[in-house]
């Protein structure tokens, strides 16, 4: 295609995005706002640093807020309306939340540099929502970690195999333990002294992310933690 017809083309695709953004304004995710992606108000809820405990000796988990009233539907809007622009808004509260995990100097955390580990999701999932909803989050976790001077990288190295039916369908931390229990793989050997950090969208009992967590250490990877957007309050397990 000629420059001209691709300068055309965008000039095309501008016009519409903003006759659409005319006819349809967007508000907040979560509390409808206009014209907000995320207003200051709602953002502001996802400021906090909320550990999780997670099953057994599974490790550690840090969420940025409670998964319930403007956080649960700014969450929702994201992960199963399509609102992509939230994509940009929430790698940014996780960059953050990263870096209060790492100012609190955790003990257990030997090394500087990380390993950020997109959640896997199910092929139907995917299927469903189009897209595997965590990875474009993670990598721009990775770019805005690396403009604050923090070595980190994105690998995608886990995988969900054979899993039947929908998390939310799995009431209860033992279903859901059972549906996720030897069902998440790792696609390398992890000998690496970094940090390795999954990151979901939310935590409810904390099957799947501690089954995550032990899948990575069973690999090699020395030191885990994982980080999440929201988690449930406990008194909801």
């Amino acid at each position: 295609m000629e420059t001209a017809d691709l300068k055309f083309c965008d000039a095309l695709r501008a016009l519409f995005v903003s006759i659409g953004d005319m006819l349809l304004p967007r508000g907040c995710a979560g509390c409808d706002k206009p014209d907000e992606v995320l207003c200051a108000s709602c953002a502001r809820l996802f400021a906090h640093v909320y550990p999780k405990v997670l099953p057994g000796d599974a490790g550690r988990c840090y969420g940025c807020s409670w998964y319930c009233g403007a956080v649960r539907h700014a969450i929702l809007n994201w992960k199963d309306h399509g609102d992509e622009e939230c994509d940009r808004v929430f790698a940014l509260l996780l960059t953050d939340l990263v870096l209060k995990v790492l100012d609190r100097q955790e003990s257990h955390i030997r090394s500087s540099a990380l390993v950020l580990v997109p959640a896997p999701s199910s092929a139907s999932s995917m299927h469903h929502r189009g897209r595997w909803q965590m990875l474009p989050l993670v990598r721009l976790m990775a770019r805005g970690l690396k403009r604050y001077g923090v070595s980190a990288v994105m690998e995608p190295v886990l995988r969900l195999e054979g899993v039947q039916g929908k998390s939310v369908q799995a009431s209860g931390a033992s279903s859901r333990a059972k549906r996720i229990e030897g069902h998440v793989r790792v696609s390398e050997d992890l000998n690496d002294d970094s940090l390795f950090i999954v990151v979901d969208d939310i935590v409810t009992t904390g099957a799947t992310m501690g089954e995550c967590l032990s899948a990575l250490r069973d690999s090699g990877a020395r030191d885990v933690i994982g980080l999440v957007l929201a988690c449930t309050p406990n008194r909801a397990e």
